[in-house]
């Protein structure tokens, strides 16, 4: 079973922080942080639509230029919000990435940014427009749906988009059969949010080769 640091383990580190990803190296297989696009166009990673909830300002990413994101501190930490090609270029050596893409229209501007980067990447989303994009500017770069629980068929629909990935909620992947169908097509499948081993356990037992947790899951 591979852990991946969901966030950088947003419960124990300033979320989606270059702080948080670099922690999170040495005890998970992967890390995971969200990307959007700021008011002056640039790629930056935060996961909510505005800065309220993890820095000291107010407002929404979208209409605020990179200069006034870089103004507040993440969850009092010190840390800045990171354009993509910041938190790139922190990643330690051999750690995978999962790069969920929050928006359309950012494949391209994504791309760009990931090429020469030598760490696995794994571009994913839940939105079904933008994956298509991706596998229509470049088909050799992994990609992942992550099904939400009102997408129907979404093995399917993950072959159809040409995917390597699929990602569900730990509940719809023990009590469903995403995970045998998954398998069955050879589709590489990833979990979210794990807090506990035992059910991290589970997952493993059912066939799911990563868990995404908010911290470190205890041996």
């Amino acid at each position: 079973m591979r852990v991946i640091a969901h966030r950088g383990f947003g419960a124990t580190a300033p979320e989606n922080t270059i702080a948080a990803i670099r922690s999170a190296a040495d005890r998970a297989d992967a890390v995971e942080f969200d990307v959007r696009r700021c008011g002056s166009g640039e790629l930056v990673v935060i996961h909510d639509e505005t800065i309220d909830r993890v820095t000291d300002g107010a407002g929404t990413v979208a209409s605020s230029s990179l200069q006034q994101l870089k103004r507040h501190v993440v969850l009092e930490s010190g840390e800045r919000i990171p354009t993509l090609e910041e938190m790139l270029a922190a990643l330690p050596p051999n750690i995978e990435v999962n790069l969920e893409m929050k928006e359309l229209d950012m494949a391209a501007d994504v791309l760009a940014a990931i090429e020469g980067i030598e760490n696995r990447v794994v571009t994913t989303s839940f939105l079904v427009p933008e994956l298509r994009t991706m596998r229509d500017l470049d088909s050799d770069q992994p990609t992942g749906l992550l099904a939400n629980r009102h997408l129907e068929n979404p093995v399917t629909t993950a072959i159809e988009l040409g995917c390597e990935v699929i990602g569900a909620n730990w509940w719809r992947c023990l009590t469903t059969r995403l995970v045998p169908r998954a398998k069955a097509v050879d589709l590489e499948v990833h979990s979210w949010s794990i807090e506990r081993r035992p059910v991290a356990t589970l997952l493993e037992q059912r066939g799911v080769d990563y868990v995404s947790a908010d911290r470190p899951i205890r041996p």
